[in-house]
């Protein structure tokens, strides 16, 4: 065994060296397979093992592109190798060990399925094919492998022959749930929705034990024909036999919500709450909650499961009101626990109503007053009276009892950046600014690590906070992330195209304003940050002035609008046509820095420097740019002394 590892040690120096030497992990790892081949020889046989025995063909093209020849095993340890990569999610380099095993020993099970799985894994579907055409041709009675080959046929786009599979599957008897719902749901997704729901019912006399999952196939494919009238009279047949599926009465209940039965849906929730309570038994609590019954199905997590889902689902259609008089009498008889009390607060503060929400979130605190989602929406009750800086404090709390929960922690960076003007903002050099910046870093970097991609809002989010922060790599970063959202997509690309040219990539910045501009040449935002783009730069002015106006054609009294307007013709040396532009946008927005130091910059452009001097101020007091607005101070109140002295 002692030469067996040597060997495999030095044959594997090539492949997992690390500067000639083979790493610890790997070493381990060898350690084990030295072990196995004595296994893999009664397991394979004595035939062949070892050998170098190679069939003709070429090995599926792979990240290592290592030919057969430098595969330095024999059969049974590539095969071992191979397999443990493959496990290690490392297709790319199981597949040429893999590959030569199989040539090596074709016949051999194992090796067979393992190549195949690391083929289809490594998007080598037709090769794959071919591996399972041969081992159904040596194996024809093995339900697995005819599954397996209706699963890559399907892959392949093959569905008829796939469902081929499946059927010979059913007609020599030796089926499976698993088979009649696979059968059934290629014959639905090729829209043959009858002959699936009639495999379903197949299904229901095969295996009795697994009629809840056909029954919910069915009510699904019910839905996609279109017939959602169906459904609770098939419900109704299910749950004969099936009362304690909770699956089962979801969707009762949601079809006769969904088709505007609803007095029958509530009459439907109290059955199923009673069913469930008469279930657990005449002593059932909520700590009873969440067994598992014999049909499979979880019970609901408290007694108030029910009327929650049907309040979930009638917010979700956009029916809060309804959603909100479902809960509410629950709530005021004090039935509801924690989880339904809080989504019942998060409807009232959803649908305005505050003060209810206030008084219910109270109420939660004062019952539960360790709970992070409480005082989360603690924070969203001072939100939602604008007082930021009164948010704040409740969810650091949140944050404090929770620190994994995204949304708490998205809640309170929100809260940090729009309360960051109220608290002396970010200047930088300042002890509070400092500390406003110091803060809002730490919690966007924790927040960042535990929102997931695919939360677009929450990356739009950071990628705000990022910019605040002037860390424009990061900020592009989350932007491009909530640009795939596609009600988030203008304003991420937008703000994306910021960042991108703080950092000095103006092609890049640009590309993503015109990318925008080809998807939507409709929407006047585009077109207004494109041309105010093109102004701050410098270029392209008169495409700038007519994609302004085009803006303004659709928003006359747009102060942002007015303003790029005038920038362009700033630029343009219009400086008449610019001051009037620029007086009716601050005639809008008075409080906009922008604004200000564009009419203060202007002014100095026609020798009125007094005035420009006192609204760049003013621009600087109202949080301007404090760099480049104290420059421009600086030269026009020296300009101004030299002025007074030469009087």
């Amino acid at each position: 065994m002692i030469v067996i590892h040597q060997m495999l040690c030095q044959a594997c120096e090539r492949f997992f060296g690390q500067g000639g030497k083979i790493s610890v992990r790997n070493k381990v790892l060898l350690f084990k397979l030295t072990l196995m081949p004595f296994l893999v020889v009664i397991f394979f046989g004595f035939s062949d093992l070892g050998t170098t025995r190679i069939a003709v063909g070429a090995i599926p093209e792979s990240g290592t592109g290592m030919a057969d020849d430098e595969v330095p095993y024999g059969v049974a340890s590539s095969w071992l190798l191979g397999r443990q990569l493959l496990v290690e999610g490392q297709t790319d380099d199981a597949l040429p060990y893999l590959h030569f095993a199989y040539r090596a020993q074709p016949g051999v099970q194992a090796i067979a399925m393992t190549f195949q799985e690391a083929l289809a894994d490594g998007g080598f579907i037709r090769d794959a094919l071919e591996v399972m055409d041969s081992l159904v041709a040596a194996w024809p009675d093995s339900q697995s492998y005819l599954l397996r080959r209706s699963s890559l046929n399907l892959q392949a786009g093959h569905r008829d022959k796939a469902l081929t599979d499946l059927r010979e599957i059913r007609r020599r008897g030796i089926g499976s749930p698993e088979v009649i719902s696979a059968e059934a749901t290629l014959l639905a997704a090729a829209g043959r929705l009858k002959e699936a729901v009639a495999v379903y019912r197949d299904g229901l006399e095969l295996f009795p034990a697994e009629q809840t999952q056909f029954y919910l196939g069915m009510a699904s494919i019910h839905q996609q024909e279109g017939k959602l009238d169906l459904v609770p009279s098939l419900i109704d047949e299910a749950l004969v036999d099936n009362g304690d599926s909770a699956g089962l009465w979801l969707v009762k209940i949601r079809s006769l919500a969904a088709l505007e039965r609803h007095e029958e849906a509530v009459s439907c929730v109290g059955k199923a709450t009673e069913k469930f309570q008469e279930f657990l038994g005449a002593e059932a609590d909520s700590t009873a909650f969440g067994i598992l019954t014999a049909s499979g199905d979880r019970i609901p997590d408290s007694p108030e499961f029910f009327f929650i889902e049907l309040a979930d689902f009638y917010a979700q259609h956009g029916e809060l009101t309804r959603a909100v008089n479902l809960l509410q009498p629950l709530s005021e008889s004090q039935e509801l626990g924690l989880s339904p009390s809080l989504w019942l607060g998060r409807l009232y503060l959803g649908t305005g109503r505050d003060e209810d929400g206030a008084a219910l979130v109270d109420g939660i605190l004062e019952q539960w007053p360790d709970s992070p989602r409480a005082w989360f929406l603690r924070g969203k009750v001072a939100e939602n009276s604008n007082d930021w800086l009164a948010a704040v404090p409740f969810y650091l709390l949140a944050a404090g009892l929770d620190t994994h929960d995204s949304e708490i922690r998205l809640g309170l960076v929100r809260s940090l950046l729009v309360a960051s003007e109220q608290r002396g903002g970010f200047v930088p050099g300042t002890t509070q600014g400092d500390s406003n910046r110091a803060e809002l870093r730490q919690h966007a970097m924790v927040a960042s690590m535990i929102t997931p991609d695919d939360a677009w809002e929450g990356q739009l989010i950071l990628g705000y906070a990022f910019l605040a922060l002037e860390e424009f790599d990061r900020g592009a970063y989350r932007f491009e992330l909530a640009a795939e959202g596609p009600e988030f997509k203008t304003a991420s690309m937008t703000q994306m195209s910021i960042c991108l040219d703080r950092l000095g990539k103006t092609a890049q910045a640009r590309g993503a304003l015109e990318t925008l501009r080809r998807e939507d040449p409709e929407d006047p935002e585009i077109a207004n940050s494109l041309g105010y783009f093109l102004a701050e730069k410098g270029i392209d002015l008169e495409l700038a002035e007519s994609l302004i106006l085009e803006a303004l054609e659709a928003q006359p009294g747009n102060g942002a609008f007015l303003d790029s307007l005038g920038w362009v013709y700033y630029r343009l040396g219009r400086f008449e046509d610019a001051l009037d532009h620029l007086i009716r946008a601050i005639n809008v927005l008075p409080e906009d820095p922008v604004i200000l130091e564009h009419v203060g910059v202007t002014l100095l452009e026609l020798d009125q420097p007094q005035e420009a001097y006192d609204l760049i101020k003013r621009a600087l007091d109202l949080g301007g740019d404090q760099e480049r607005l104290e420059s421009l101070l600086t030269r026009i109140g020296a300009d101004l002394a030299d002025e007074d002295q030469g009087r």
